[in-house]
């Protein structure tokens, strides 16, 4: 089975902009997840640090700490589920302002990777699907060929799929192809890209 398909200016624009939503929404769900999380950490560790500071200054626990902690112990937690929440959302500001940094970052970085490839990814890409591997022919004639048990991660995006092995996913790598091509009809492309697809599930890292 073989697909063709074309990449130009503009479609390189959109799989950049593309790609950094994809990244942003992730460092999202990130940030998102401290958020949510932060002011219970803050107050596990107070409490765990109460209960063990007579062990850490004496070197053991006497009736008299004892019973001070159990005293202690639950002011310190009504006092820290009313203020810990406080001390989480000053760093809300400063994650706000990672976030667009990482953002603007990513974008500059990702868009003169692309730049730098300009002229290997423009034009006509033919990629020929086999039971063993796939063989890709770049618009330059340049070929390489991977055999399916080396895809890791098979990704996709609003217009593109991406197709990575372990190594490629670490260095944020990846092998790219539209969702619909301008070289073949509608139904012969998504019959070849159900096939790749299928190759890519069935054979998983």
């Amino acid at each position: 089975m073989e697909i063709r398909f074309s990449l130009t200016a503009a479609d390189l624009q959109t799989l950049a902009d593309e790609t950094v939503d994809a990244r942003v929404k992730n460092n999202d769900q990130h940030f998102d997840w401290q958020q949510r999380h932060t002011p219970a950490l803050i107050l596990s560790l107070a409490l765990a640090c109460a209960a063990l500071s007579p062990w850490m200054l004496y070197g053991r626990y006497s009736a008299e700490s004892i019973i001070a902690l159990l005293l202690a112990m639950p002011l310190l937690f009504v006092l820290g589920r009313r203020y810990t929440p406080r001390l989480a959302a000053l760093g809300q500001a400063r994650n706000a302002h990672i976030r667009q940094r990482s953002s603007d970052a990513l974008g500059i970085s990702l868009h003169k990777q692309l730049q730098s490839s300009r002229d290997q990814l423009i034009g006509v890409h033919v990629w020929q699907i086999t039971p063993q591997a796939l063989r890709m022919t770049s618009p330059s004639g340049q070929q390489v060929e991977i055999s399916w048990n080396t895809i890791a991660c098979v990704t996709q995006t609003a217009s593109f799929y991406r197709l990575a092995s372990t190594s490629q996913r670490l260095m944020g790598l990846a092998y790219v192809l539209p969702r619909q091509s301008r070289e073949m009809e509608a139904p012969l492309y998504e019959q070849g890209l159900a096939e790749l697809l299928q190759h890519c599930q069935r054979n998983p890292n």
